[in-house]
């Protein structure tokens, strides 16, 4: 993929890996990052459109990908992790929320981003 030029969304963009996913890629050039997290002032890194964002809200993620069209690049970043273990008593809230989280949020952030892949995929035929 090319970097330079292109328009990306890195969610999860306030810290973290996010955050330097969401630095490098407009240090190499990209045309728009936009950088999500639920707090959107929590996005202070230079040349990043912060974008408002919790990806467990299927209607706002409804809302962002209808906002933001022109993403072509989805690095789909956020998440979350309560410490736990497994031989401990489990905290049934937290095991929701990481799921809620790390796969059905990131799955619903797939799910709009379709439209980006099909060329993509045509371009690696």
């Amino acid at each position: 993929m090319q970097i330079s030029g292109c328009v990306a969304l890195v969610t999860g963009a306030n810290r973290g890996l996010g955050q330097v996913y969401a630095r490098e890629l407009v240090s190499r050039g990209a045309a728009k990052v936009y950088g999500t997290a639920r707090r959107s002032a929590s996005i202070t890194e230079p040349g990043i459109t912060p974008v408002a964002l919790d990806i467990t809200d299927p209607g706002r993620v409804s809302e962002v990908a209808a906002d933001c069209r022109d993403v072509a690049l989805l690095v789909n970043n956020a998440g979350v992790m309560k410490e736990g273990t497994f031989t401990g008593e489990p905290d049934l809230d937290n095991a929701r929320l990481e799921m809620e989280t790390n796969f059905f949020g990131t799955l619903s952030m797939c799910r709009p981003s379709r439209r980006c892949s099909r060329p993509m995929a045509a371009a690696r035929s």
